[in-house]
């Protein structure tokens, strides 16, 4: 029995599950649509190798929180929000938003596999390694597969 790595199931099964939404698929939980929440992954995928800003030399309590809960396999819960918004859509469809999934995925292989030493910082993710933003990537789509119903089992 093989186990498939991070990088195969982000590169090549992500797209093809996400390929079975349709723009009125619903989820099971949250506000957001499909078109949406495939939005919303490619935003974080593309800007998890950005730094914003200058690392503190101490991290903050929210980021040392983060840093704790990468390190604890990074298993998204749900947390409603009675203010929660869906923000304006980027692409004029879902369709064209699926497309810039596996660009935003080849994105971040790509500048790793060119700056392997690379450590991003976030404001509230804090200063994380390649190790630690793939297995963030790979349980957060899965989470929001799991929400939509294209993976049976997440956590």
């Amino acid at each position: 029995m093989s186990t498939i790595t991070h990088k195969d199931f982000l590169s090549t099964e992500l797209s093809s599950l996400l390929q079975k939404l349709s723009k009125d698929s619903k989820p099971s939980f949250g506000i957001m649509t499909a078109q949406h929440m495939v939005e919303h992954l490619t935003w974080i995928i593309k800007s998890s190798v950005k730094n914003y800003g200058e690392a503190p030399e101490e991290p903050s309590k929210g980021q040392l929180k983060f840093k704790q809960f990468i390190a604890n396999g990074a298993v998204f819960k749900h947390f409603p929000k009675d203010d929660a918004e869906v923000g304006k859509l980027k692409y004029a469809s879902l369709e064209e938003a699926l497309e810039q999934i596996p660009f935003a995925i080849q994105r971040f292989y790509d500048f790793f596999e060119a700056n392997p030493d690379h450590i991003p910082f976030n404001p509230i993710m804090g200063s994380l390694s390649f190790a630690e933003l793939e297995l963030f990537h790979y349980q957060h789509c899965r989470y929001h597969l799991w929400q939509f119903g294209l993976i049976e089992e997440y956590g």
